[in-house]
């Protein structure tokens, strides 16, 4: 019996150390495993901080009167921002690059802005 749980719990730490998982094991003789993802905990931290990194580059955006009426969307990732959407000259792209790089906490900025000038 001793032979089939240990066996059982070293497949079960092979498995979970390549799945990003911990195995939890209670403490009773009865060998029965628990599984808690790491994993899961981690990407929801990980996406609140780009939630909200995101959002504060947006706030800095929004309070800019050149950036006025601008379609401007924001992603975060790791600290680095994309914006996204479409602005009506090249000194838009710029202004936004620049009002993006000096939020904290950001640590590269990536325009993918198209520069959509008005037909007359």
């Amino acid at each position: 019996m001793k032979t089939k749980i240990i066996a059982s719990l070293f497949a079960a730490a092979s498995l979970a150390t390549l799945s990003g998982c911990v195995v939890v094991v209670d403490g009773r003789d009865d060998g029965e495993v628990k599984w808690a993802s790491t994993w899961e905990a981690e990407n929801k931290l990980a996406t609140e901080a780009n939630q909200e990194l995101a959002g504060k580059v947006s706030v800095a955006l929004a309070g800019d009167e050149s950036l006025a009426g601008e379609k401007i969307s924001v992603s975060a990732r790791r600290g680095a921002i994309a914006l996204h959407g479409s602005v009506t000259s090249t000194d838009a792209v710029n202004r936004a690059m620049q009002l993006a790089a000096g939020v904290s906490g950001v640590t590269s900025v990536v325009s993918r802005l198209s520069v959509e000038f008005p037909v007359e």
